[in-house]
C-alpha cells in the first residue's frame, strides 16, 4: 500500500472504521515506513488518541498469510487450467473426434440401380465412426445447375460405452443419368482423397 493511501486512511484507522484486510495493510506499511509513522504520531497527538503498539510478531504473521494466500491463488489458477485442458482434450476425443487416414478404414464401394453406396468399417475396435459432411451445386455463368458435389470427412472417437454410435458408416448419393450434370461424390481422408464422379472412382 502507497504512502498517500495509507495517509488518507490513517483518521479512519485510528477511529477504528477501517476493515480487518485495511489494517492490516497500513500495519504492515507503519512497521517499514518511517515517515508515515511520523505521520502517524503526529495525528495521535493531535487528537489525543493512545498509540496502539504493532506487534513485530504479528506483522510477520500477516506477511506470511498474504504469501500463504498468493500460493494458494497459484495453486488454484493452475488447477482450473488442468481442468480446461482436460476437458478439452475429452470433448475433443469423444465429441469432436480426430482425421483418419485411409488405411484405418476398410473401404467397399459398389454402384447398384443409380445408387453409389460406399460402406466405411473402422479397423479398430475401440473407436467409432462418424462424418462431417457438405453438399453444394455446380452452377454456370448464368446461375444454372450443372453439376452436383457432396463432400464427405471421416473422423475418428474414441468408444463412448453410452453412447453406441458404432464403427461402420455407409454413405452414398443418387446418381444423375444425365452426363451434362456430373455428380460428384468426394472423401477426405489425412492421407488422400477419394474423388467419384457418376459412380466412378477417379484416380
Amino acid at each position: 500500500m502507497k504512502c498517500d493511501i495509507v495517509r488518507d486512511l490513517l483518521p479512519s484507522y485510528i477511529e477504528k472504521l477501517t476493515s480487518d484486510h485495511s489494517n492490516e495493510e497500513i500495519e504492515v506499511h507503519l512497521q517499514s515506513c518511517k515517515e508515515c509513522q511520523q505521520f502517524y504520531k503526529e495525528m495521535i497527538e493531535t487528537t489525543g488518541l493512545s498509540l496502539p503498539v504493532i506487534d513485530n510478531e504479528e506483522v510477520e504473521k500477516l506477511n506470511y498469510l498474504k504469501k500463504v494466500k498468493k500460493k494458494n491463488k497459484k495453486a488454484i489458477v493452475i488447477s482450473i487450467a488442468a481442468v480446461l485442458v482436460l476437458a478439452a482434450s475429452i470433448i475433443g476425443l469423444f465429441v469432436i473426434g480426430f482425421p483418419l487416414s485411409s488405411k484405418d478404414v476398410n473401404i467397399v464401394y459398389e454402384k447398384n440401380n443409380g445408387i453409389l453406396e460406399i460402406n466405411l468399417t473402422l479397423k479398430k475396435k475401440s473407436q467409432d465412426l462418424v462424418f462431417s459432411s457438405k453438399s453444394e451445386f455446380i452452377k454456370d455463368k448464368d446461375g444454372n445447375v450443372i453439376g452436383y458435389v457432396s463432400r464427405y470427412t471421416p473422423r475418428g472417437l474414441l468408444h463412448n460405452p453410452l453412447d453406441n454410435v458404432g464403427n461402420e458408416v455407409m454413405v452414398g448419393t443418387h446418381l444423375n443419368n444425365e452426363a451434362e450434370q456430373p455428380n460428384t461424390f468426394i472423401i477426405e481422408f489425412k492421407d488422400k482423397t477419394m474423388t467419384f464422379v457418376n459412380g466412378v472412382l477417379m484416380e
